[in-house]
């Protein structure tokens, strides 16, 4: 009997070590992100700083060409890991916004802390961009360049030292729409590059920040006269919203999901997001739902209370959908 009672405290002891070790990386990651986002309680962002850009100074390959179609270099930017933590570095993918018609690859300041610290981590950035409508729609070609993005990581993993398994993807607003579509469809679906079409466009977790899930509730009412003109172009509308709606591509198998969206927004309604969580939950595809209560579509005038809400559902998503 002491001879069983010594043999079950070791193993007891020996699996509770494992388990500190395994969780233990999370809590030092999860304090030090913790530790970056505090001084946000006595700081009140505006539209100006959320547009501030990264510098550029900590990247380790600028303008990496992905693809070259159309006569239109399509580039990347690599933000490599600051430490070495692993063998082969987990990626997490930056998809711009811009309404389809504008924006680039530099990524927000205010998404800096999150990243850097995850590259602290072993984490390696990469911020991709795709070709911009210009006077017509074009939702299948950068739904392609979002997809051929995850096909060239693919291809190059071993070049860059990347983990191919573990690559998530973030996109904001029209980036999230892209980055959704992206995502939930198949591996033979929207491509573009014949020399990136043998590899793989699955992706492990995706953050859809105020992204449009449901094109039928856009306001196309009052738009610019660029986006006037490209949304004229389309000539089956109901045909283009079947298609490049992410909300008929809900199943199952979709990767994890993290949904961001004010209900306060006046560009992209709620209730497209709301519609997203719901379908996922009916399909049984994981998902989880953040709703901030002060800000509009592009986060001016956002509460203390909600970039703490927002930054803490990032964090423990990401983190509990990391190989740590």
């Amino acid at each position: 009997m002491k001879k069983f009672f010594k043999r079950f405290f070791l193993i007891l002891f020996i699996v509770l070590f494992i388990f500190s070790l395994f969780f233990y990386k999370r809590i030092i990651l999860s304090y030090r992100i913790a530790d970056k986002y505090i001084s946000l309680k006595n700081h009140a962002w505006t539209i100006q700083e959320f547009n501030t850009q990264k510098s550029s100074s900590s990247m380790n390959y600028k303008d990496v060409i992905y693809k070259n179609t159309n006569g239109i270099p399509l580039k990347l930017d690599i933000y490599g890991p600051i430490n070495q933590v692993y063998k082969s570095s987990p990626v997490l993918v930056y998809v711009h916004g811009g309404s389809w018609a504008y924006g680039d690859k530099n990524i927000p300041d205010a998404l800096s802390p999150v990243l850097d610290t995850f590259r602290e981590q072993g984490y390696t950035i990469i911020s991709t961009s795709y070709e911009l409508m210009k006077e017509k729609e074009n939702f299948t070609k950068q739904i392609s360049d979002v997809k051929d993005t995850i096909r060239w990581i693919n291809k190059n993993q071993y070049s860059y030292n990347l983990n191919t398994s573990e690559i998530g993807i973030i996109g904001v607003s029209s980036g999230a729409h892209l980055s959704l579509m992206a995502s939930y469809s198949g591996d033979d679906e929207f491509i573009d590059d014949g020399d990136l079409s043998n590899y793989s466009s699955k992706v492990k977790y995706l953050i859809d920040f105020a992204g449009p899930t449901d094109l039928s509730l856009l306001n196309t009412q009052d738009l610019n006269y660029d986006l006037t003109k490209i949304f004229a172009s389309i000539s089956n509308k109901e045909e283009v919203i079947k298609k490049y709606n992410p909300i008929n591509y809900v199943s199952k198998s979709n990767p994890n999901t993290l949904i961001i969206h004010s209900d306060s927004d006046n560009m992209v309604p709620y209730e497209s997001s709301k519609e997203l969580y719901d379908k996922c939950v009916q399909e049984h595809s994981k998902a989880k739902l953040i709703t901030l209560n002060s800000s509009a579509h592009d986060l001016s005038n956002i509460s203390k209370d909600d970039i703490m809400d927002f930054s803490e559902g990032l964090l423990k998503f990401i983190i509990f959908n990391s190989p740590l």
